[in-house]
């Protein structure tokens, strides 16, 4: 029976094999298309937007706002808190006789990293866009005619106007403040989103006493104001790295605070920073502070993944 039937056995087998042969590779070819498809921004935007809608659909059910704006799904069983791992009294010498932030110009990247950062010294350097002109910065027209940053969702936002409940995309934040008449405001941000953080780079090209090792930065931070006069700082909760704030506009007051446990023995630096300036730190040991200047202010930070080696 076995030689009788094995012409038939045969000819089964291989229809099955060409049958599957047939199923895997319309599965390969459909999964590269969806991966071709998937690459292109087109998608990415519906996709995005589909699921914006749908979160936010979803909101009167479940709060996942709280998830989004944390940096980790899983909290730490450990009781120590960040300044206790950061810092031991042991750094506080780096800082101790640092009284105030030297500023330099016509630089070099040795000079601002070996000869202030890695003492834990802030350096301002007064010249880094000379050759950066911007009559006029016009954050409306920049951010309505980039995708990237219209539809972006900035993160750990703050403002003394009342913009509703949040998340909300960049163009409506804006819209609501730079838009209206109120007399007096101020907004800071930070842009989570890479692809927004890519387009916000045309605003502070990467100064020229960077050495190419260094990379670019993975989070960016915007600070606006409009004759917002007060005399409370606004704490910026920045990652720890290497920091870059760069005055656009206007003027900033800085104020950087030793971290605990070196409150007691370095001195808090106060410093004022122009327009057109550049303020780099390590802020491994020092908490950063704002107050906006009078008039229109525009400022942005970058933050970079930097080991003191």
């Amino acid at each position: 029976m076995d030689i009788i039937c094995r012409p038939l056995t045969n000819a089964v087998r291989k229809a099955s094999i060409k049958r599957w042969t047939r199923v895997f590779l319309v599965l390969v070819m459909i999964i590269a298309i969806g991966y071709t498809v998937s690459q292109t921004d087109t998608f990415q935007w519906h996709a995005t937007a589909l699921a914006r809608m749908i979160l936010i659909k979803i909101l009167p059910i479940w709060d996942w706002t709280p998830l989004y704006y944390n940096k980790c799904l899983i909290e730490r069983s450990q009781p120590s808190t960040l300044d206790d791992d950061l810092v031991t009294p042991a750094d506080c010498i780096t800082c101790e006789a640092i009284k105030n932030i030297v500023r330099v110009s016509d630089t070099s990247y040795n000079e601002v990293f070996n000869h202030h950062l890695l003492r834990g010294a802030p350096v301002i350097v007064t010249d880094s866009y000379l050759d950066w002109s911007s009559p006029e910065l016009n954050l409306t027209s920049l951010i309505s005619d980039d995708t990237r940053l219209r539809y972006s969702v900035p993160c750990r936002i703050l403002t003394n106007i009342r913009i509703g409940k949040q998340p909300m995309d960049l163009e409506e934040v804006l819209s609501r403040i730079i838009n209206s008449d109120i007399p007096s405001w101020f907004v800071h941000f930070q842009n989570c989103d890479i692809r927004a953080v890519k387009s916000f780079r045309i605003l502070a090209p990467r100064p020229y006493f960077l050495s190419p090792h260094i990379p670019p930065s993975h989070f960016n931070w915007l600070l606006l104001s409009n004759n917002y006069d007060t005399y409370r700082f606004k704490y910026l909760e920045l990652d720890i790295g290497l920091i870059i704030m760069s005055q656009l506009k206007g003027k900033t007051y800085i104020q950087l605070r030793p971290r605990v446990p070196c409150e007691e023995v370095c001195f808090s630096l106060n410093v004022e920073l122009n327009e057109g300036e550049t303020l780099v730190l390590s802020n491994s040991l020092w908490e950063m502070e704002y107050l906006p200047g009078k008039g229109y202010n525009v400022a942005m930070i970058t933050e970079t993944d930097w080991l003191e080696t």
